[in-house]
């Protein structure tokens, strides 16, 4: 069925989700999610006949490239979820950017709810917003993910201490010893904090960005990270760029993680550690969107977002600029 189609972009950092913070660390968050929301949107208004509306505060002023898009603000005091449960009739689809932290991207779904939602389904967003759930449902489809802390594979393995629903590198702790990453993690635990144990991996730490519909699956991009570890401890995370092609054995890894986790749907990512002569190891799914969808479809010289709505009933978009004659490559 072929129907107008109207879009809504919320991407929850640049929707307000920082408040006024003047935390650098939170300034780079807010320039990843701008990154982010602008590369939705210019791929969005690339559609033609599609009307596209963004979330945004009072003060959020977008870029040229993309400054035509209807701005849509939450009124005083309400939440983004009594938000998006308010505005989200108006549209056919939300597109919706969140953390998992505190579960907030699943609360964002159930505002949204399932018929407009583009993107990752509850069940899926509810594995991947758990790392320890998320290695647990891997392990048991034969994939490598790193040991939890209460199974240790070798004394001198150095050790990672990170929030359960935590995003890119925050608030992550690496420690040699075993005992001093107990008492970290003990002490989240007791702070009220969701918190897991893990085994650090060594080796190239690399993201993969993968579109998926169904039981088809393609990696569009490898991507390298960039981490760093200061002399704390301490892991930051200074943002990712392409890297290469995706080989036989990591396009083979993303599609046995869309069978472990099969609601799974659209643009989601993969973090994980390429080893050498060794399986990579999956670190973590993440259920949407990620940085290095910025420029990608550029890149591509294809319209994700596109491909994106293709997939999702009801939407037609057989106009669309630079949108392939095969949208997904199945395996």
């Amino acid at each position: 069925m072929t129907i107008a189609a109207s879009v809504l972009v919320h991407e929850f950092i640049t929707a307000g989700g920082l408040a006024d913070s003047a935390d650098a660390a939170d300034a780079e968050l807010h320039a990843q999610g701008a990154a982010m929301r602008n590369a939705m949107i210019e791929d969005l208004l690339a559609i033609p006949g599609l009307t596209v509306a963004c979330s945004a505060t009072a003060a959020d002023v977008l870029p040229a490239a993309v400054a035509g898009v209807a701005h849509i603000a939450a009124g005083p005091g309400e939440s983004q979820e009594d938000f998006l449960r308010r505005v989200s009739p108006s549209f056919d689809r939300v597109w919706v950017v969140a953390p998992e932290t505190g579960g907030m991207l699943a609360r964002l779904h159930a505002a949204v709810g399932p018929q407009r939602w583009l993107g990752a389904d509850a069940s899926a967003i509810r594995v991947a917003s758990s790392k320890r759930a998320t290695r647990r449902r891997l392990a048991a489809f034969g994939l490598a993910v790193p040991c939890d802390g209460d199974s240790p594979q070798s004394p001198h393995t150095a050790w990672v201490v990170k929030p359960d629903d935590g995003v890119g590198a925050q608030a992550i702790r690496l420690h040699e010893e075993l005992t001093a990453a107990w008492r970290d993690f003990a002490g989240r635990l007791g702070r009220g904090q969701a918190a897991t144990l893990e085994a650090w991996v060594e080796g190239a730490a690399l993201s993969l960005s993968v579109l998926s519909a169904r039981d088809r699956v393609e990696v569009l991009s490898v991507n390298r990270q960039a981490i760093d570890v200061d002399g704390a401890g301490r892991v930051a995370y200074r943002g990712v760029e392409h890297w290469k092609s995706a080989c036989t054995e990591l396009r083979d890894l993303a599609h046995g993680i869309q069978l472990a986790i099969p609601g799974l749907s659209g643009y989601w990512g993969i973090d994980l550690v390429l080893r050498e002569n060794r399986r990579p190891v999956v670190i973590e799914v993440n259920p949407r969107l990620t940085c290095a969808y910025a420029g990608l479809s550029a890149r591509l010289g294809r319209n994700l977002a596109a491909e994106m709505l293709a997939n999702a009933e009801g939407v037609d978009v057989t106009n669309t600029d630079r949108r392939p004659e095969t949208s997904l490559v199945g395996h």
